[in-house]
């Protein structure tokens, strides 16, 4: 069941990246990084069919991907690798066919969202979208340059040469659509793994130990502690909680102890019993 609900991220993910990319980036002439940037740079200086080039890029760095980084990463891009550039075909027209917005601000907000969400989906789902996402990984095998540096230098100078020929509101409209696309791409990772770590020291732990498991059931551990100014031996309260019950939560502490100090961080994600399976982290 995991396996097909993959499948069908990549495939979502890259139709709406399709949608998003005919709809909104090329008629309105946004500057993009990645494969997009790098096809439509080639589309204006050599007059090479967009789509032609896409598919070219995805195929090269697949073989490229394979031969340094093994068939197992290969695998994760295979799918995008065939199926993103005949999404871009079908859609090809559509902006033609009927138009959302003539507003090109409008139009990076929208397109920022879809292409964020179709690239978290398909993240998410343990693949890869491939193409020039694959440079930086072999740069990190081979020379040990951070993937984060060597993309973000790769991308910022396929940016910087479509400034030379990208209107200045494709310029504009192109940078905020970049940051609304990180922001809804790392959105989408976290979502439904978020939760709350609470930290509760009190010389009321054990019986707020009883409350946690058998009315609240959630799980706790004990830690030993000492105390700064004091130095007693103390012991501290620790549990992870959901969102929706970290008010219960705050009430439960508060009501037993009002003297209380209790600590909440947000963490990403948790894994183990009760929470999100180890297997799932096996694609």
């Amino acid at each position: 069941m995991k396996k097909w609900e993959n499948l069908l991220k990549i495939i979502v993910g890259n139709m709406i990246l399709a949608f998003s990319v005919n709809m909104f980036i090329l008629p309105f002439e946004f500057i993009a990084y990645g494969t997009t940037g790098l096809s439509l740079i080639a589309n204006h200086y050599f007059n090479l069919p967009f789509n032609a080039v896409v598919t070219s890029i995805n195929v090269i760095m697949f073989i490229v991907g394979l031969l340094f980084l093994g068939k197992r990463f290969a695998l994760t891009t295979l799918l995008s690798t065939m199926i993103y550039p005949v999404f871009l075909e079908m859609t090809s027209n559509v902006s033609e066919i009927f138009v959302l917005t003539s507003d090109p601000l409008v139009a990076a907000i929208v397109s920022g969202i879809l292409c964020g969400l179709a690239l978290g989906l398909v993240i998410q789902s343990g693949a890869s979208t491939g193409g020039m996402d694959i440079p930086p990984l072999i740069l990190e095998k081979k020379f040990g340059i951070p993937v984060g540096l060597s993309m973000w230098v790769m991308d910022a100078t396929i940016m910087l040469v479509q400034t030379t020929f990208a209107p200045t509101s494709g310029i504009l409209c192109g940078l905020i659509f970049l940051l609304i696309v990180t922001f809804i791409m790392n959105r989408i990772l976290i979502m439904g793994t978020s939760q709350f770590q609470v930290m509760v020291m009190s010389d009321k732990t054990e019986e707020m130990r009883d409350v946690f498991i058998h009315e609240l059931s959630r799980g706790v551990t004990m830690l030993k502690v000492e105390t700064g100014y004091y130095k007693k031996d103390q012991k501290t309260l620790l549990s992870i909680v959901s969102q929706k019950d970290l008010a219960k939560v705050q009430e439960t502490v508060n009501a037993i102890d009002d003297q209380a100090f209790m600590i909440i961080s947000k963490v990403q994600e948790v894994h183990g019993q009760g929470f999100k399976p180890w297997k799932n982290m096996k694609k």
